[in-house]
C-alpha cells in the first residue's frame, strides 16, 4: 500500500495529465450527447406539433391504423380501376354512321348503316333500308372489323368510319 502511495506521489504529473485527458474526453462526450439530445427534442417537437396532451404511442397506433385503412382504400380503387378497364374494353366505343338514299324514288337519305364497335373492332353493324312501300332492318355481327356475312358498301363504309375514329383516338 505504501508503494502505491509513493508511486502516486512520484508520478503526480502523469496522474494529473491522465485525469485531465479523461476529463476532456468526458466533456467532449457530454457536449456530443447534449447536441444529439437537442436534435431529438427538436424532432420530437416537430412530431408533436399541433397535438396537445397526446401520447406518442397512441399517435403511432393511430397513424398505423390510418395507413392500413388507406392501403385498403387504395386496393379498392385499384380493383375498381381494373374492373372499369375490363368493362371499357367490352364497351362500344367508336360509332360509324352513314346515311344514304337506297332508292332514288324514295326521297332523301332515309336509309342508314351504323357500326357499333369496341376497341378490338368487335360489335355489330345495323342497317335500315327505307323504301317507299317498306323498310327493312339488318344486324350483322362484326369480329375484328369483318363479318362472316356479306357486307354492303354502306356497311363497309360505316365500319371504316368507326375504325377511323379508333385510330384518331389512339393517336397521341
Amino acid at each position: 500500500m505504501v508503494d502505491s502511495k509513493q508511486w502516486l506521489i512520484q508520478n503526480i504529473d502523469l496522474v494529473v495529465a491522465l485525469l485531465s485527458g479523461l476529463l476532456i474526453v468526458m466533456l467532449i462526450l457530454f457536449i456530443v450527447s447534449m447536441v444529439r439530445m437537442a436534435q431529438v427534442r427538436k424532432r420530437y417537437r416537430n412530431l408533436m406539433k399541433g397535438l396537445k396532451d397526446a401520447n406518442l404511442e397512441e399517435i403511432l397506433f393511430q397513424y398505423t391504423d390510418d395507413v392500413q385503412r388507406l392501403e385498403a382504400q387504395v386496393q379498392d380503387v385499384v380493383t375498381a380501376q381494373d374492373r372499369l378497364q375490363h368493362d371499357m374494353e367490352l364497351s362500344i366505343g367508336p360509332v360509324g354512321v352513314l346515311r344514304y338514299n337506297a332508292f332514288p324514288d324514295a326521297g332523301s337519305d332515309l336509309s342508314y348503316s351504323i357500326a357499333l364497335l369496341n376497341r378490338d373492332a368487335d360489335g355489330v353493324v345495323l342497317s335500315s333500308i327505307f323504301g317507299r312501300e317498306e323498310s327493312r332492318t339488318y344486324a350483322k355481327p362484326i369480329v375484328a372489323g369483318a363479318s362472316s356475312y356479306k357486307l354492303s358498301e354502306e356497311e363497309q363504309e360505316a365500319i371504316h368510319r368507326a375504325t377511323q375514329q379508333m385510330m384518331t383516338k389512339k393517336a397521341p
